[in-house]
C-alpha cells in the first residue's frame, strides 16, 4: 500500500490551529505532523502542560473548543489530533537531540531517522519546546 503524503495545506491547517490554541491561552509546548505506520495516517502530535496539569480529557476539550472556533473552519481531520505531556518520551528526546546537536528542528522534515532508539519514518515539526526533565532550552541557529 502507498504511504500516504503530507501536503502542505495540512501542514499550513496545523499551524492555524497552533495559532489557534496559543492565542486562546492554550499553550503549546511542542507540535508536529508524525507518519503513524500502523494504521499508515499521519497525527498531529501536540505537547501540552495541559495535560500534565488538567488531564487529558480537559485537554482534548480545550482543544476542540478552540479547533472549531476557528474560521475559516480547518480542513484537516480533528481525529489525527494527538494530545500529549510535554514529557511524552519522543518529544523528550527531540529537545535533547536540539541541545545535543545545537540545532533548532523548528520547520524541519524528519525522514528515517532514529531518536533515543525511536524510528520516526516521517515527520515535519512546527517546533520542539523546552526540555522539562532537564530545564534545557533549544538552542536557536
Amino acid at each position: 500500500m502507498a504511504k500516504a503524503t503530507l501536503v502542505n495545506q495540512e501542514i499550513e491547517e496545523g499551524q492555524k490551529l497552533i495559532d489557534a490554541l496559543n492565542d486562546a491561552n492554550v499553550s503549546v509546548h511542542s507540535a508536529l505532523w508524525l507518519y503513524a505506520t500502523e494504521p499508515e495516517t499521519w497525527r498531529l502530535m501536540l505537547a501540552l502542560s495541559l495535560y500534565d496539569d488538567e488531564g487529558p480529557l480537559k485537554t482534548y476539550e480545550n482543544i476542540l473548543s478552540v479547533f472549531h472556533q476557528v474560521k475559516p473552519d480547518l480542513k484537516i481531520d480533528w481525529t489525527a489530533i494527538v494530545a500529549v505531556s510535554p514529557n511524552n518520551e519522543l518529544i523528550q528526546s527531540l529537545s535533547q537531540e536540539q541541545q545535543h546537536w545545537n540545532i533548532n528542528l523548528s520547520g524541519r522534515r524528519m525522514s528515517n531517522n532514529i531518536v533515543n532508539r525511536m524510528l520516526i519514518e516521517d515527520a515535519y515539526i512546527y517546533h520542539i519546546g523546552l526540555n522539562l526533565q532537564l530545564g534545557i532550552l533549544p538552542q536557536e541557529q
